[in-house]
């Protein structure tokens, strides 16, 4: 079970939202005070997303994105939050992010989602099927699709992607734990590409329960910042 530090960005600082609301935000810190915390614990994968740039459509926060790259050049970092424009792509990619999470492209554009892949590699790639109950949330969760999860992961098993990610919404920010039979389905329809979990993980009961039903790694915020304190279980999940 790989632990995924979640780093979600808004104006500079790290930050939690409960369920996707975006008046709903609790400050942890600095980026460059939260991400030094990660490191001396020896987190070294990052899902960092640009909460502004879900929120709008476009990356905002390009300027911070990029001092948090050239910060933690050894951290393998993946990239969310608002990523629908090739011109976007490519600043991540230049800019030296491992991954690129993509949304709401492979639902609505999945022609232009497809050229990308065959453009760039589908290594490069992350698919995030972020549910509402069973469908896939769009566009910074702020539109729920008529398209199921587990149909959106099995349309794109077959594209060489580098993982599925799959937020479950009503549990994000809430330390509510995971519905394990949700992830256990998706991992049986992923044709083995790996996936990732995020929402109401607690901790090491929730991240040895997706573990068993084959989930490759999770994302875990809130628990990470809670008590201003990287909390000492995290030890057993770093290498």
């Amino acid at each position: 079970m790989q632990l995924i530090a979640g780093v979600d960005l808004w104006e500079g600082e790290v930050v939690r939202l409960q369920r996707g609301d975006f008046s709903q935000r609790v400050v942890y810190g600095s980026w460059e005070e939260v991400g030094r915390r990660l490191w001396e614990a020896g987190l070294r994968r990052w899902h960092v997303v640009d909460l502004q740039g879900a929120q709008a459509g476009q990356l905002i926060q390009k300027e911070t994105l990029r001092r948090l790259r050239e910060s933690f050049a050894e951290v393998q970092m993946s990239l969310g939050g608002g990523i629908r424009s090739e011109a976007d792509l490519i600043w991540a990619l230049e800019a030296g992010f491992d991954w690129v999470v993509i949304g709401s492209v492979a639902v609505l554009e999945p022609a232009l989602l497809r050229s990308w892949i065959q453009t760039y590699g589908g290594r490069r790639f992350i698919i995030a099927a972020d549910a509402r109950g069973d469908k896939v949330a769009l566009k910074g969760w702020q539109e729920d699709s008529l398209l199921e999860a587990k149909a959106l992961i099995r349309a794109w098993a077959v594209m060489g992607i580098a993982a599925f990610l799959s937020t479950q919404v009503e549990r994000d920010g809430t330390l509510g734990g995971v519905d394990v039979g949700f992830y256990e389905r998706l991992v049986g329809l992923s044709a083995g590409i790996p996936i990732l979990a995020s929402g109401g993980i607690r901790g090491p009961e929730d991240l040895e329960a997706l573990r068993k039903v084959g989930v490759y790694g999770a994302i875990v915020g809130r628990a990470l910042y809670e008590e201003n304190s990287i909390p000492a279980w995290v030890k057993n999940y770093v290498s």
